[in-house]
């Protein structure tokens, strides 16, 4: 009974700890859409890897640094977290917040719900998981209504929301095969080392991509709200976010984490039409129901 008691207090800290996560990467569509508008978007990834890696080194600093896999093996265990560092912080900062900055935020929280579709793909490619009809079907349903948004985008000549879209989706898939490939890792090491680990190398790996934008910043011209908004970010969708992930994903399924995003456009389009008057559109509207639809197919057959 005791057993029991326990394993329903985990499951609820589990959940409870994924809905923080979308909550709070749901506001970060419309502070950085706030931001961007004093920032550039390469100045403000960098800006944000950095100011998280100072963060999270404070957070660890006391902390043993713990041994990875033996001593013979610790080089292939860095080069691992060198990997998921370009797929869950460079490309999936860079890629959200050039994509963000081009199209509406309600549509990049729409486009973001493919992340459970792409981890389910490239767990079945690399085996880890075996292809069914119901799992398939799913990703072509959702694939059908990404599609239908993008296309919608293209269709009617808005060329800058077009590409916005596209850099989304690109960044969804960086960040599933972030999630399905650091899966082992997350289960056997410290989840804040791990994620201050890839912050730290990003912030060094990150600079000279980010140097023309740093260089032609106009620094003077941009206004205390931003530098606010830019601490908000750090602070809530940045650090705790990745954190309660990481640690979610060390006591869950990487498809139950990933499934979670499907709670961020409800939640980002609410605050988008508040915040940021953004109108929403039919074709969005039936887009999101696509991909959800094929996000439960899919995650229904998984037990998600």
């Amino acid at each position: 009974m005791c057993g029991s008691s326990n394993e329903q207090h985990s499951l609820l800290r589990i959940h409870g700890a994924l809905t923080a996560v979308a909550i709070l990467f749901s506001s970060n569509y419309i502070i950085s859409k706030l931001a961007m508008n004093s920032f550039s978007p390469m100045t403000f990834a960098y800006l944000r890897v950095v100011g998280a890696a100072i963060v999270l080194s404070a957070l660890t600093a006391r902390e043993p640094s713990p041994r990875l896999r033996g001593e013979g093996r610790v080089r292939g265990d860095l080069g691992r977290i060198a990997l998921y560092w370009i797929l869950g912080v460079a490309l999936n900062q860079s890629l959200f917040l050039a994509g963000l900055s081009l199209t509406s935020a309600h549509v990049a929280a729409i486009l973001i719900t493919s992340v459970p579709l792409f981890a389910l793909a490239a767990a079945m490619v690399l085996g880890h998981e075996r292809g069914t009809p119901a799992k398939i079907g799913g990703i072509a349903l959702a694939a059908f209504g990404a599609l239908l948004v993008v296309g919608a985008e293209g269709f009617a000549g808005a060329l800058r929301s077009l590409i916005g879209d596209l850099l989304i989706l690109a960044n969804s898939l960086c960040f599933a095969l972030y999630l399905v490939l650091s899966k082992p890792m997350m289960s056997r090491v410290s989840a804040r080392q791990m994620i201050t680990w890839m912050f730290g190398i990003a912030s060094v790996l990150m600079l000279p991509l980010a140097a023309a934008s740093l260089a032609h910043e106009n620094w003077r011209g941009i206004p205390e709200r931003a530098w606010i908004a830019l601490a908000a970010v750090i602070a809530g969708p940045t650090v705790a976010a990745y954190l309660l992930n990481a640690w979610a994903l060390a006591h869950a399924d990487s498809s139950l984490v990933a499934a979670y995003t499907y709670l961020q456009p409800v939640i980002t389009t609410v605050l988008a039409a508040i915040f940021l008057g953004e109108r929403i559109r039919a074709v969005a509207i039936v887009a999101g129901v696509l991909i959800f639809a094929g996000v439960y197919l899919a995650g229904g057959a998984r037990k998600l």
